[in-house]
């Protein structure tokens, strides 16, 4: 039920945020708020992600979960019949805003309670159908947002209310997981948060894999951002529309290989100690990327898309496996938050960075660039930083 249920959630996560840059786009014809558009739905979880993670523990993380899909449906229901009354625009981004808050309680919640759900053994095997899962329905959501948005604009944003009223449905009927501490003054939640990050800080087996995961996927924004550009000015000849339909293609790819990895590697995860498994994982991220910029046409491209989509579910299940086995039950929300929150905030300068200068440079030279960082970091890990590449 859990991962059906998380499956539907976030299928209908892209259906939202293409469906409110569309219609900011025909309201405005400005780039600029389309783009603001995209920052409404993500800034949330950057901003608050140090304290909805201590929400979710102090709610309980299955009622997290479905607290957090009721309101979403209602807020993203709210929407179109905003618009169609006549309101204007900056009342769907403050709904889009509000629900946000409400997704970024989501997440770490759903990494939390996979632990109540399933045993020790079958942990690894259950983050790993989770990540492959995620991948796999974020781009079947984005594809069918585009098509849904074509054709019925914003009624488009009551589909997505609908997929997370399922979700809702499906969460009510879970059993057997944790009472929140119920612990909701605004005192308790910031002391709550504060508690989740010295948690972080003063693990030993928390802390260097944090500061390692920060400085390795500092080539994710990089890569996600900047793969529509290469495409399109690499193999594309500058046409974006093919430039488009190529993107579809690497994403398909990415999915695939995703999935590949998912149905694999609960195989090895007993095999090999996870923090082996981590550095291998963003050793070959880094790599890839190096070769992906190198890269002389498109098949071997679409390879190592297909590679990527492999090593990312090596790199992150691992990852999360980790955190849910050293955290305590009642912290593992606002450890999750706060490790969410991190990687969020250290991707905004990033993003931002890699975006001008790919005005300047070819893009495959921030590819490089990326790869390179990603994979010394890895190296250097794995023969410097026990702490990290050797966790059971």
């Amino acid at each position: 039920m859990f991962w059906l249920a998380q499956a539907i959630s976030r299928f209908g996560d892209p259906i939202t945020l293409i469906a409110l840059a569309t219609v900011t786009y025909q309201r405005t014809s400005s780039a600029l708020y389309t783009a603001l558009a995209v920052v409404i739905a993500t800034l949330p979880t950057a901003v608050f992600g140090f304290f909805v993670g201590a929400v979710g523990d102090a709610l309980g993380h299955r009622r997290a979960l479905l607290l957090s899909d009721i309101a979403r449906a209602l807020l993203i229901a709210a929407i179109p019949i905003a618009l169609d009354a006549g309101a204007p625009l900056v009342a769907a981004y403050v709904l889009v805003f509000l629900a946000s808050i409400f997704t970024a309680i989501f997440n770490p919640a759903r990494m939390a309670i996979i632990p109540e759900l399933v045993g020790p053994d079958a942990l690894g095997a259950a983050n790993s159908a989770i990540a492959s899962t995620d991948r796999v329905v974020e781009i079947l959501g984005a594809l069918a947002a585009g098509f849904l948005v074509a054709a019925i604009g914003a009624f488009a944003f009551y589909v997505d209310a609908a997929t997370f009223a399922a979700s809702a449905i499906l969460v009510s009927v879970l059993r057997g997981t944790a009472v929140g501490s119920g612990r909701f003054a605004v005192g308790a939640l910031v002391r709550d948060a504060w508690e989740g990050l010295q948690f972080i800080r003063d693990s030993p087996v928390l802390w260097p894999n944090t500061v390692f995961s920060l400085v390795t996927q500092l080539a994710a924004p990089i890569s996600n951002g900047l793969t529509p550009v290469f495409l399109v000015r690499r193999f594309a000849g500058g046409d974006a529309v093919f430039g488009a339909a190529l993107f579809g293609v690497a994403e398909a790819a990415v999915a695939a290989g995703a999935v590949t990895a998912g149905l694999t590697l609960p195989e090895f995860i007993g095999r090999f100690p996870k923090g082996r498994l981590l550095v291998a994982g963003f050793a070959g991220y880094g790599a890839l990327l190096i070769l992906l910029a190198l890269s002389p046409s498109l098949l071997p491209a679409l390879v190592l898309f297909f590679l990527i989509g492999v090593v990312n579910v090596v790199y992150f299940v691992p990852n999360v496996t980790i955190s849910q086995e050293v955290t305590p039950p009642s912290m593992r929300a606002r450890v999750f938050g706060a490790r969410i929150a991190l990687l969020n905030l250290s991707w905004l300068p990033v993003i931002v960075a890699s975006g001008a200068l790919a005005d300047r440079i070819d893009v495959g030279w921030l590819f490089i660039a990326a790869g390179a960082v990603t994979l010394a970091t890895a190296l250097f890990a794995a023969r410097f930083v026990p702490a990290v590449s050797e966790v059971a």
